[in-house]
């Protein structure tokens, strides 16, 4: 199981880089923060149990993402805010480019001071993002510690979050095929329609074997999302027992 990093959270920070890119209107606006926020902030200090119930944990389901961006349209005229997000994901098609997305996060953030003082050292100018987050935000705390997990991962935690990636992403196949017709059962790595492997199912089976599965059924979860889900069961059976003292007490005086 990951300490921090998983499918579902790769799933927020490519949200939140559809946001930050523009291209969610004014009238998606609130519920895609909504949705954001209500899974980034710590579940302990969510405001309806029912929600934090509602999944089992602070991770969330492709379906989830689904339901929670498919009635949006983007300000891109035909596609709705869940095929941008669907783009960010199949982007990441290996693990370079897994690597590349996280490395590409810290320009959702304003620069600090130290890096303002080092850009106007520098001459290549840049092409400033349309929107770029507080580091001190929710979202721009999330971001930066996300980046920070990623950077202590071993290569073999690398593999294991860029395998559970594929896994979790597997079922949004046939809607990525809907508006990219080229895509194929191949195309959760880019590096398959390439020598050696060439679309060769049977070496495709030796480097991926096993993907679907019992091997997969934690790949969502998290330490540190099982720790938050304690301690929020925790706090409300203490507030429970606080509750049933305080009536006790009401009726024996």
């Amino acid at each position: 199981m990951s300490r921090y990093l998983t499918p579902s959270k790769i799933v927020l920070l490519a949200l939140i880089k559809v946001y930050t890119d523009g291209v969610v209107p004014s009238s998606a606006a609130i519920a895609i923060l909504s949705f954001l926020s209500s899974n980034i902030l710590p579940l302990i200090a969510r405001s309806s149990a029912q929600d934090c119930g509602s999944s089992g944990g602070s991770s969330i389901s492709i379906e989830q993402l689904q339901s929670a961006t498919i009635p949006h349209p983007s300000a891109i005229p035909g596609r709705t805010v869940w095929d941008l997000a669907l783009k960010q994901l199949w982007s990441i098609n290996s693990l370079d480019t897994l690597h590349a997305f996280f490395d590409g996060l810290g320009s959702l953030l304003e620069k600090s001071s130290g890096e303002s003082h080092a850009s106007n050292d520098d001459l290549t100018p840049t092409k400033p993002r349309s929107m770029q987050l507080s580091r001190s935000s929710p979202f721009g705390t999330f971001i930066r510690r996300s980046q920070l997990e990623f950077t202590k991962h071993q290569f073999h935690d690398a593999i294991k979050l860029w395998e559970n990636l594929i896994s979790y992403r597997a079922p949004t196949l046939a809607f990525w095929k809907r508006r990219n017709p080229a895509a194929d059962i191949y195309s959760f790595d880019s590096n398959l329609n390439r020598a050696p492997f060439g679309g060769n199912g049977d070496l495709t089976g030796i480097v991926y074997s096993g993907l679907v599965g019992e091997k997969f059924k934690d790949a969502n979860d998290s330490t540190q999302d099982m720790e938050a889900l304690c301690e929020y069961q925790i706090a409300r059976m203490e507030r429970w027992f606080a509750l049933k003292s305080y009536l006790k007490l009401s009726v024996c005086h």
